[in-house]
């Protein structure tokens, strides 16, 4: 199958419905980018890939090229485009290698970009069914000179930590905190956040214990934002 012609008809549908690529100072700085992107709402690009994929015969190699192609091109629109189409063929993902991910992720910018690819596309079943390696990739993600990889490491382990109360799960997310906690940069203190706010409903014990004993060398904005989500069920609340 032509994965360009695949991808330039994808394309085509999302120009369709927005316009040429630009460039914003102000979208720039929010989203933490400096790629071109169609002036297009998530709302729209979600419905423009959900019905496009409806029409796809997609073998799965063939899936995971095109995600691939998504993701090194130009714009921040066809990276993100990719982890929405992830979102809608979550069959395919229980074939994938965690590496790719890795692999993606050295193509990627900003939260926006980061989020969209690695919040809530991967089930948590097949992350423990294939702990042993996703762990390994998450630990060297963790690592990670690029901070957008740091942020990912987390951003990862979000979704199952609200899925499932395997202590391995929230272990690693304890770990990983412990080795990021003492970053300033908002990119990751916003990721310890969301990652500590996950373990309220299934990890609530543990974390209380985290944040009673870590409280003061956490970032200010994690600590306020967990104790409110324990005690309203929202971060501000």
């Amino acid at each position: 199958m032509n994965i360009q012609s695949l991808h330039q008809e994808l394309l085509s549908e999302i120009i369709k419905h927005s316009g040429q690529p630009t460039k914003h100072t102000f979208l720039d700085s929010y989203l933490g980018n400096s790629h071109p992107r169609y002036p297009i709402s998530i709302p729209i690009l979600r419905t423009v890939a959900k019905d496009w994929l409806k029409l796809q015969t997609l073998s799965t190699v063939d899936f995971f090229q095109l995600i691939s192609a998504l993701i090194m091109a130009p714009s921040s629109t066809e990276k993100m485009v990719a982890g929405i189409l992830l979102d809608y063929a979550k069959a395919n993902l229980k074939e994938i290698d965690p590496n790719q991910i890795d692999t993606w992720l050295n193509h990627l910018e900003g939260w926006a970009e980061i989020d969209t690819l690695c919040y809530g596309d991967f089930k948590v079943d097949d992350v423990l069914e294939n702990w042993v390696a996703w762990k390994k990739v998450l630990v060297k993600l963790n690592k990670d000179k690029n901070i957008n990889k740091r942020r990912a490491s987390l951003v990862l382990l979000c979704k199952p930590l609200t899925r499932s109360s395997d202590k391995r799960i929230a272990s690693l997310a304890f770990q990983f905190i412990e080795s990021l906690k003492h970053e300033k940069e908002v990119l990751l203190t916003k990721a310890i956040s969301w990652t500590l706010r996950s373990m309220v409903k299934l990890h609530r014990s543990d974390l209380k214990k985290y944040i009673q004993k870590n409280k003061s060398s956490l970032p200010a904005i994690a600590v306020r934002e967990t104790l409110k989500k324990i005690e309203t069920g929202k971060k501000n609340g």
